[in-house]
């Protein structure tokens, strides 16, 4: 039942309708609203897998970036040594591998003829060069200032070895920068895993000994560590 006042000597007009008939607005509009609700749990549910995604995008790139060298873009000191140790001590084949330590010659000179600025481009020259020079699956990083760390997990013999490190000289000697004075070389010591060690500190070690045998000849070369 419903009544409307007509204003007219006070009087009112009453009318009835169906129930069902009554009660079709109510229901199109609780359906709206259901529906309005759904959308807007569903919207709800979208955003929070939207955020979640791009923060679990954002934390995996900062990841990266931390184990990266902000410089050079290359793998950083503490990625070099946590992923060759893990290598090494997951690795059950022993298969032959190298550990290559490489210095820029004279890199004080360097800084001190061209600047630091220049210096920088000379980092980053090598670092791009060893990267692109060595395997996708090696191990390439920079262990702090002019000194550099590839590991190679799997070569044939010593002479292929050899000939990589003639190979990685020759071409940072072609390395060009513009306005750069004076020349650019390296200097390598290599240790071989598992014949000299199997462990990251011991090739460290001996690769290193190797290098400043390289730089007592001169530089601007390589050295295989030999046992004494």
């Amino acid at each position: 039942m419903a009544y409307y006042p007509l204003k007219i000597n006070d009087w009112i007009m009453c009318y009835s309708i169906d129930a069902d008939v009554a009660q079709e607005s109510y229901t199109v509009i609780i359906s709206l609203g259901y529906l309005l609700f759904t959308l807007f749990v569903l919207g709800l549910l979208v955003l929070l897998y939207t955020i979640f995604n791009i923060n679990k995008k954002h934390q995996k790139n900062l990841l990266e970036y931390v184990k990266k060298d902000a410089l050079t873009g290359i793998k950083n000191k503490e990625t070099l040594k946590t992923e060759i140790t893990n290598y090494l001590a997951k690795d059950k084949s022993q298969h032959a591998g190298a550990l290559f330590m490489i210095d820029v010659d004279n890199f004080k000179m360097v800084n001190d003829l061209n600047g630091h600025v220049i210096g920088d481009e000379v980092l980053k020259a090598f670092g791009t060069l060893l990267k692109e020079s060595f395997a996708i699956d090696d191990i390439v990083g920079r262990a702090g200032g002019d000194e550099f760390i590839v590991f190679v997990k799997e070569i044939e013999d010593e002479i292929q070895a050899q000939k990589k490190a003639d190979e990685v000289c020759q071409k940072i000697r072609e390395i060009y920068i513009e306005d750069f004075k004076g020349s650019i070389s390296c200097s390598i010591g290599i240790a071989f895993y598992p014949k000299h060690g199997i462990t990251f500190k011991t090739l460290y070690n001996l690769a290193d000994q190797a290098l400043y045998q390289t730089k007592n000849r001169g530089r601007n070369g390589y050295t295989c560590y030999i046992e004494k």
